[in-house]
């Protein structure tokens, strides 16, 4: 290897370790400028002491001498505040901060246009290096300051503009918690004007605790390997997937035939037990001994292949399991190299809340959990700006400024949490909360209605969650304003394609002057996931496990109808009912040959905890590990559709995206022929009675009370006329008086018994005959259940009914 590309390499390891230190040195100044407890601060500034040194041994060993330079000078700066000489001002902390900065602005900049940042080094250093000379004038009153919380607490610190002047005495009004409002801050006394360079410790409130800063340990265990690489490993990992699908496949395959010829050789047994008894029965004769011959040897050879195959699939099953045991632990432990913390994101958020917060006049503080939770790179990356754009959405329309969180009672600090929740394996749960004003819903009903989104009469009809929703919509912002950080209504569109990119769900919940809470589900994995194979006018889908809450079979009568849309009840709640096929705009498959009285219908209930749909398919299989295919340039954006995969047994199969089919669903209901075919159905389980009776009033009561029960009902005058009617008819059931003119119930019944098509048919007799005699002779007559009329219970007759039915 020669000079330049060993220099080459030098400059490529440099640029990795001057990121992570930038980053250390970042967030470990924001948690120093917060801290109030000595021995926590003096961990931190040994912690950015030594990144410092560090990171000016690294630019000196690949001859940057702008960034060592400006190290040596924050290294000696920070030696001098180890040592007590002087002490931190917010001043030197907005130093240190922009110094941090431009070392990664000149990192990230071409060579050649670097010539122009290094007179901004070069004061910069200048800067660090005077505020050495700059001694207090009573470094006694300085130390006694910088070690009381309490005293810092009334120091204008806290305040977010670069240039607020420090204050130690007045007599201005404080907050509740004794901070002085941004909008008053006291103006310097003369007596201590001449500690403006030498003032105490920041603000009271510890914004992080004290051990949050990383303290990264450098390890000689690991080695650096391009993440190109790494990908294209974690690529073809991942595509022993199919290989150990494909395997499965061929097991399945050699079951079904080892099934197969099972049955040809109990059958083959059998019939030459027979054939042996037929033998001993019949003369010897040349040609019948020589068929028995034939017939033996076929019979081993059935059983020979039946052991042989028997042999092939017990070694296969025991190598697919091995394979697939082999390509499990493979893929995870490859998996694992592309995981990363939460931690590398959250890295740069303090530095980002704390300048945003600081240019738009206000106080807000972040808080952070979960960071040690793992996800994939590429999902991390790709959350990047949708958590910037989060975080600065929570500052700029959220958090209020201090005098407007005092007057309404709150804190003048305000709180972003930021907390990271794995629920399973294969998914995470984000949670971005801040404790500000909330989302004005009437602001984003006139934005809407402005920008010619909605009409009046459909912005106003439109509930709280639909409302918050909008905010999702280009265009739409709650901002009165056009800043440069937001007001012109992209970003939240942006978020939610980021989000939607990644295989993940955003919703939000707002507190009107408490607060908005935007929760983020994402997958773990971004190429490969459980995946359950759904059918939909015989075509077979992906749907994502870790969108899906049931799987369950509903009746047709379990269906109802509210505001024109069809819904289930799901355990007390009403949930939308819609179709895959009618989403996906399909024709409807038949239903399957069956018996009606058993007929259900799979539904698949997925989404989030804040909104569900349960979706109408054909079939539900089984579930698998699925490897996600993109579908190519000429298919970028395919509706409901966000990728394939290829099964075992090669077919292609689409991956259903479940942001967009939960769009798509939004105001669906069944489609008019779902809903003739599920009646036609739900016609055909309904039992069919013949009521006879000649009185028009126990015809009527009887006939509601049984179509009120879900039976179809006709009725006949007579005797007669109910036979007749069984004749021409089909019914489950006859229910029957016994006095009637032309024919009574008694000979109605002697009538069906002795028809071979009726005999079978179910016969109650109702009548207002209650003697002995009469029930003996509807007995003998051949009536299944006799009721007395003046004794009458209909839920007596639903009984029989259901019994004899």
């Amino acid at each position: 290897m020669n000079q330049q590309e060993l220099h080459k390499q030098l400059l490529e390891a440099f640029k990795i370790e001057a990121e992570e230190r930038i980053a250390s040195m970042f967030s470990t100044l924001t948690a120093l400028e917060k801290s109030t407890e000595p021995e926590s601060r003096a961990k931190m500034l040994e912690i950015v002491y030594r990144e410092a040194h560090s990171l000016k041994g690294a630019a000196r060993s690949v001859n940057i001498i702008p960034v060592e330079t400006l190290c040596q000078a924050m290294e000696s700066l920070f030696s001098d505040l180890k040592q007590e000489t002087i002490v931190f001002t917010p001043d030197i902390f907005d130093t240190f901060h922009t110094s941090v900065g431009m070392i990664e602005n000149f990192l990230s900049t071409e060579e050649h246009t670097r010539a122009e940042l290094e007179n901004t080094i070069e004061e910069l250093a200048a800067r660090l290096t005077a505020y050495k000379q700059t001694a207090p004038e009573t470094l006694s009153e300085s130390e006694t300051l910088s070690k009381s919380p309490g005293r810092a607490s009334e120091i204008g610190q806290h305040t977010p503009s670069k240039n607020r002047p420090l204050a130690m005495e007045t007599d201005e009004p404080r907050a509740p918690d004794g901070r002085v409002p941004a909008s008053k801050t006291p103006e310097v006394p003369k007596k201590t004007a001449a500690l403006k360079k030498s003032v105490t410790e920041p603000a009271a409130e510890p914004r992080i605790p004290a051990a949050s800063p990383p303290a990264r340990a450098w390890s000689t265990d690991t080695v650096r390997i391009s993440t190109a690489k790494l990908d294209s490993l974690l690529l073809k990992t991942e595509e022993l997937i199919t290989l150990k699908q494909i395997m499965n496949q061929h097991l399945e395959k050699i079951h079904d035939t080892s099934l197969a010829i099972e049955k040809w050789k109990k059958l083959s047994e059998k019939s030459r037990k027979e054939l042996h008894d037929i033998r001993r029965r019949i003369a010897r004769s040349g040609q019948l001994d020589r068929f028995f011959d034939l017939y033996d040897m076929n019979h081993d050879q059935i059983r020979d292949t039946d052991h042989q195959i028997n042999e092939l699939a017990t070694a296969l099953d025991h190598s697919s399991r091995l394979l697939g045991a082999m390509v499990d632990d493979l893929l995870d432990e490859v998996k694992k190299t592309s995981l990363l913390p939460f931690n590398t994101l959250f890295a740069i958020l303090p530095r980002m809340v704390r300048d945003i917060s600081r240019d738009l006049g206000k106080d807000a503080d972040l808080e952070v959990s979960g960071g040690d939770i793992e996800i994939d790179k590429r999902i991390l990356e790709g959350l990047k700006d949708p958590f910037l754009h989060l975080i600065r959405n929570a500052i700029d329309h959220g958090i209020e400024t201090p005098e407007a969180r005092y007057q309404k009672q709150k804190s003048g600090w305000g709180k972003i949490r930021v907390s990271v929740f794995q629920p399973e394996s294969n998914r995470v749960e984000i949670t971005i909360a801040d404790d500000g004003n909330g989302i004005d819903l009437d602001r984003i009903r006139k934005k809407s209605i402005k920008s010619g989104m909605l009409s009046s009469e459909q912005a106003e009809a439109l509930t709280d969650a639909e409302t918050i929703s909008l905010i999702f919509q280009s265009g739409i912002s709650t901002s009165p304003l056009i800043t440069e950080i937001s007001g012109r209504g992209l970003g939240m569109a942006i978020v939610a394609e980021h989000i939607e990119h990644l295989g993940g769900l955003i919703r939000i919940s707002s507190d009107p002057g408490c607060g908005t809470t935007f929760k983020i589900e994402l997958p773990v994995s971004l190429s490969t996931f459980r995946g359950v194979i759904v059918s939909a006018s015989g075509h077979d889908f992906i749907l994502p496990v870790a969108h899906i809450e049931h799987t369950i079979r509903i009746r047709p009568e379990e269906i109802r109808t509210v505001e024109n849309k069809s819904i289930i009840t799901l355990n007390g709640r009403a949930t939308s009912l819609v179709s895959l096929s009618d989403i996906l705009g399909l024709p409807h498959a038949p239903f399957p040959e069956g018996t009606a009285e058993n007929f259900t219908l799979p539904v698949v209930i997925f989404g989030s905890s804040e909104q569900t749909i349960a979706c109408i398919v054909d079939h539900v299989a089984n579930e698998q590990e699925v490897l996600v295919k993109n579908l190519g340039k000429q298919l970028k954006k395919v509706p409901n559709i966000s990728g394939a995969t290829i099964l075992g047994d090669g077919r292609v199969v689409p991956i259903l995206n479940v942001n967009e089919l939960i769009a798509s669903a939004s105001g669906q209901s069944i489609s008019r022929v779902l809903e003739r075919k599920i009646k036609t159905k739900k016609k055909e389980t309904q039992k069919s009675l013949l009521i006879v009776e000649d009185s028009f009033t126990s015809r009527t009561l009887l006939k509601n009370i049984l179509e009120a029960t879900g039976y179809r009902v006709a009725t006949a005058i007579d005797g007669e006329d109910g036979f007749r009617q069984l004749k021409t008819g089909a019914f489950d059931a006859v229910v029957s008086d016994v006095e009637m003119p032309k024919m009574n119930g008694f000979d109605l019944t002697r009538k069906i018994r002795t028809d071979k098509l009726l005999a079978a048919t179910p016969v109650i007799l109702v009548t207002s005959l209650d003697s002995r005699e009469d029930r003996e002779q509807g007995v003998d007559a051949g009536a299944d259940a006799y009721i007395v009329k003046s004794n009458f219970d209909q839920s007596n007759l639903l009984e029989v009914l259901k019994r004899l039915v």
